[in-house]
């Protein structure tokens, strides 16, 4: 019986440390995530800039354009505080 106990309890032990992995794990993978997003905003921002300075140097409105910008950014900025 003590023997049957021991096993249980390293079984238990080896699916605890498992367990760690995989939060651990999950956890990186979620930041990278984060980090991607946060990327993908910055260069949203980028576009916006430069299309602001493309219609001011052809005298364009692309406010189509920046508002398709704008809604991808906001987007992608609630996804990374999901």
């Amino acid at each position: 019986m003590g023997s049957d106990l021991l096993r249980v309890v390293q079984e238990q032990q080896e699916t605890i440390e498992e367990q760690s992995r995989l939060i651990a794990n999950g956890a990186m993978i979620q930041r990278q995530q984060q980090e991607t997003i946060k990327r993908q905003s910055e260069l949203i921002t980028e576009l916006i800039i430069t299309l602001e300075n493309w219609e001011n140097v052809a005298k364009y409105d692309g406010a189509e354009l920046k508002e398709r910008a704008l809604n991808l950014q906001k987007a992608e900025r609630q996804d990374l505080w999901k």
